[in-house]
C-alpha cells in the first residue's frame, strides 16, 4: 500500500531536495523522472512535496536572475574597446 511507511516516495522526496540544494550551489544537477511503480504520492507526504516544488520555482527564479545579470555584466564588458585595435590606449571610466 502507498501510505505505508516503507512507501518509496520518502527517499524520492529526499533524492529531490539533496538535487535541489546541489543546484542552488551550482553543482551538477541529475535529470529526474518518476520510478515505475511508486505509485501515487501518499496524502500525509502532500505538504513535503509542495515545499520542494515551492523550492525548485524558487531555485528557477533566482537562476533565471543570475543568467540574466551575467549576461548584462558580458554585454557590458563587451563595449569595452580592445587596446590592440587601435594602438591607443584605453581607460575605463568605472564611476561615471
Amino acid at each position: 500500500m502507498a501510505d505505508q511507511p516503507n512507501s518509496i516516495w520518502p527517499a524520492l522526496l529526499d533524492e529531490m531536495e539533496a538535487d535541489l540544494a546541489r543546484n542552488l550551489g551550482f553543482g551538477q544537477s541529475n535529470a529526474w523522472s518518476p520510478p515505475a511503480g511508486a505509485g501515487p504520492l501518499p496524502a500525509h507526504l502532500f505538504g513535503r512535496a509542495r515545499r520542494v516544488v515551492d523550492a525548485q520555482q524558487r531555485a528557477i527564479a533566482v537562476l533565471t536572475e543570475e543568467q540574466a545579470s551575467v549576461a548584462r555584466h558580458l554585454a557590458a564588458l563587451r563595449t569595452v574597446p580592445s587596446p590592440g585595435a587601435s594602438g591607443q590606449s584605453v581607460y575605463l571610466d568605472v564611476v561615471g
